[in-house]
């Protein structure tokens, strides 16, 4: 049985070379920079080569699984994945990408390699976000190669609790930007400075702020990590900001 594997690229620009070498020695076969194919008898020993960059190992199954918690080995699963990997040859494009994925909640497992939840419509019932298939459209209509494995699990579930930690990291960040935002555009509001610049930043932070909150829901479905807290934080400082501006043009 063919696996995959998929790691973070180390940042030292020797290692980097050299773990691709290696990879190939064990018979493993590139599919984009840090994700490769792997035959199930060399798992263990790829997994060993690339312990110290969080490699994630997947296999391919018929049956589609729940997410939940796993009773024997007590850690929670992801479920079933779609894997999107894609490859764009122009750098221009991928400020395009970045702003797409922030409707798309999915997890990260390297460099333009994306896990999807098979079961995206179970937890977005209403299609408001952006599950493997519009993505992996969206990237050949920018001109980019896409591949998609479906039916795919997690192997070494080790991983599961990094990649968790990781996403909601990525999903804090952004309402900890937004906070961060809104509190520089209160200063400039209770100065009064441009009018029109701090109520057409406050509307694009106000959009951002609903288009997170969504993402934030369908990871607190799927992956049970509860975004509340940051969630609230997020929506009080934007209504500081538009009280001040009200005070102001008053």
């Amino acid at each position: 049985m063919a696996l995959y594997v998929a790691y973070k690229a180390p940042k030292d620009a020797k290692d980097r070379s050299l773990l691709p070498k290696r990879l190939r020695a064990l018979g493993c076969v590139q599919i984009r920079k840090s994700f490769w194919k792997v035959e199930e008898e060399n798992a263990n020993r790829a997994l060993k080569l690339l312990w110290k960059n969080r490699p994630v190992l997947l296999k391919r199954l018929r049956e589609i699984r729940e997410p939940g918690l796993m009773r024997k080995k007590g850690v929670y699963e992801l479920g079933s994945l779609v894997i999107v990997i894609y490859e764009i040859t122009k750098e221009v494009k991928r400020e395009k990408i970045r702003s797409f994925l922030r409707k798309a909640p999915c997890i990260r497992l390297c460099r333009a390699v994306y896990a999807f939840s098979e079961k995206h419509s179970l937890f977005d019932k209403n299609s408001e976000l952006v599950d493997a298939g519009l993505f992996s459209q969206f990237i050949q209509e920018i001109g980019g190669d896409v591949k998609v494995i479906p039916r795919t699990v997690i192997a070494n579930s080790d991983s599961v609790q990094k990649l968790l930690e990781e996403t909601r990291e990525h999903v804090e960040n952004i309402f900890s930007d937004i906070v961060q935002r809104c509190k520089e555009l209160y200063q400039k509001a209770s100065v009064k400075e441009d009018a029109h610049y701090i109520r057409s930043t406050l509307s694009k932070l106000k959009k951002r702020h609903i288009k997170a909150k969504k993402v934030a829901g369908f990871y607190e479905k799927w992956l049970k990590i509860d975004f509340s807290k940051s969630a609230m934080m997020s929506y009080r400082a934007l209504r500081k900001v538009y009280s001040r501006v009200k005070e102001t043009s008053v």
